[in-house]
């Protein structure tokens, strides 16, 4: 005589690029109990990798334009009402608000990945990881600084023009919100030292991530001296384009040489999000104040 106990197990199985799982009763059997199963459950359940984030890209089907309806999380990419980047325009600049930085030097983590997932999802670009300690203070709520990126060219636009490179310093707060300071670039003479460090230890080849820790960088030197900044409510200007995010775009232009911006736009370019619709948004514009270590 056999007896069974019903187990429900997942059998992963990968098959042209779905996942199928097979859940079957199995029975539980003593050396000396029969083997044959009583009662066999196939249940057989079609879905998409969640290892794997739907592919999107700055061109064709998969460009900008589409990235609402190429996944159901993506969805706010199509039809959110607070989307970033915008153009930023001085008849449209108001009221103000309170904010700081605090920018210390750190050691060099870069990594050129297709798709970023620690923080945000940045796409065909490169992120710089950066040690703990300089935060970004918006209305008396403080934010840590956790990485930046770039973009090539610039994806908010003064006065509808856009500038040949932006970053984004990525912050978040300890609840979990985000906040990102961006810094625009003009072409100049003079090299950016930072970028030039970057430039000298970029990665090969997508995937690849360098740990650097006899490389510094002076973030502060990414701050404007005197200047003013726009802040405004957004969203991650990639998907899943989720909004709620604090923007500061800093209005001091910081220069780097033709050859530094083809550096980068060569390995990521063009890797920018057409602006968005401000939607009756205000943007604030706003005084420095700073701190540098």
């Amino acid at each position: 005589m056999s007896y069974s106990k019903k187990i429900m197990c997942l059998l992963p199985v990968v098959l042209a690029g779905f996942i199928v799982t097979s859940c079957s009763t199995n029975a539980e059997q003593k050396p000396s109990e029969s083997t044959q199963e009583e009662d066999t459950t196939v249940v057989v359940e079609v879905t998409k990798p969640s290892d794997r984030p739907t592919h999107w890209g700055y061109s064709g089907e998969t460009g900008p334009a589409n990235w609402g309806s190429l996944d159901p999380v993506y969805n706010l990419c199509g039809n959110g009402k607070g989307q970033s980047p915008i153009n930023i325009q001085n008849y449209q600049v108001s009221g103000s608000a309170n904010w700081k930085l605090n920018y210390g030097n750190s050691s060099l983590h870069i990594a050129h990945n297709e798709h970023m997932h620690e923080i945000i999802d940045n796409g065909h670009t490169i992120q710089v990881s950066v040690d703990e300690g300089s935060t970004f203070t918006f209305n008396g709520k403080d934010f840590t600084l956790k990485q930046f990126h770039f973009h090539t060219p610039s994806e908010h636009t003064i006065d509808g023009k856009n500038l040949p490179m932006e970053m984004h310093l990525v912050h978040q707060s300890e609840d979990g919100k985000l906040a990102v300071v961006s810094v625009l670039f003009k072409e100049g003479k003079t090299a950016n030292p930072n970028i030039a460090t970057i430039i000298a230890n970029l990665p090969s080849k997508k995937g690849e991530e360098l740990h650097l820790p006899g490389v510094n960088l002076q973030l502060n030197s990414h701050l404007p001296k005197d200047e003013k900044a726009f802040a405004y409510k957004g969203s991650l200007t990639t998907p899943p384009c989720s909004e709620d995010v604090q923007w500061l775009v800093l209005s001091d232009l910081f220069e780097v040489t033709p050859a530094q911006v083809k550096a980068f736009s060569d390995l990521i370019g063009p890797n920018n999000r057409p602006v968005q619709e401000l939607n009756e948004r205000k943007i604030s514009t706003i005084d420095n104040q700073l701190d540098q270590n």
